[in-house]
């Protein structure tokens, strides 16, 4: 996916110093070339800001817990070491991490995942003029204060929250739950903030004036996409850019 990256970076000119660019998570994994993102953010770190994806996550923690991997996660009873957040400590769901993750926490390496867990937090925001704008991967509670921590399951994996106990999230659909950014058209939204998203490629691009979500499903050969916000003379302007992937599964 590196190549497809590396046009859409020219496209939103990238290099010219009052651009800064959000990753918005799951830029390992994607296709075979994850170490050539990575350095390119390590690169450009003083203007590419990411944010951890579910993937990433997942790398992490393969590399955390390498030996013996294959066998522990056919084990209902494995004991793993988790991965320290500032908030919490976490393991991910069962079922979430695989041998492809393994694989490419061998291919970054050591000082590249150190790298990636120092300067890529789960959620980010941003003073932007009068707005706030948040950039998780999956999603957010409209709920939660700016004093409030979201939990790294819910921001790293939701797609979908039940109505009356937005505590209750998750990938997957179940009874009674609706899709997490219907809820940020409601009157508990907080005012002044707008959340930027990727993960549910399902949905592929999803531009709704509190929430954007801009996974367009670049690896099953959609485009991979970015949101360009500016902020001129008291007002907003909003330019999509895109570029057409190789399907890559």
């Amino acid at each position: 996916m590196f190549e497809e990256f590396a046009k859409l970076m020219a496209k939103v000119n990238a290099k010219d110093e009052n651009t800064h660019v959000v990753l918005l998570g799951d830029f390992t994994s994607k296709g075979p070339q994850s170490r050539a993102v990575v350095d390119y953010m390590r690169e450009h770190q003083d203007s590419t800001h990411c944010i951890l994806g579910n993937h990433e996550v997942n790398v992490m923690f393969a590399y955390l817990n390498h030996v013996g991997l294959e066998q522990r996660l056919s084990s209902g009873h494995a004991r793993w070491r988790p991965l320290e957040f500032s908030s919490e400590s976490y393991i991910p769901p069962r079922g979430q991490v695989n041998r492809m993750h393994r694989d490419v926490a061998r291919e970054l390496g050591e000082e590249r995942l150190d790298w990636v867990a120092k300067h890529c937090p789960a959620e980010l925001a941003i003073e932007f003029g009068p707005q706030t704008l948040v950039a998780v991967h999956a999603g957010l509670d409209p709920d939660l204060s700016r004093e409030d921590v979201p939990k790294v399951k819910d921001i790293t994996t939701m797609k979908y929250m039940l109505p009356e106990d937005h505590s209750k999230t998750s990938k997957f659909k179940f009874k009674h739950s609706r899709r997490w950014y219907k809820f940020w058209d409601g009157q508990h939204a907080p005012r002044n903030t707008t959340v930027f998203y990727g993960h549910d490629s399902s949905n592929g691009l999803t531009l709704r004036k509190r929430t954007k979500g801009l996974d367009s499903a670049c690896v099953s050969g959609g485009q991979l996409s970015a949101l360009e916000v500016v902020y001129r003379d008291g007002e907003y302007q909003e330019f999509l850019h895109q570029v057409e992937c190789r399907e890559m599964r």
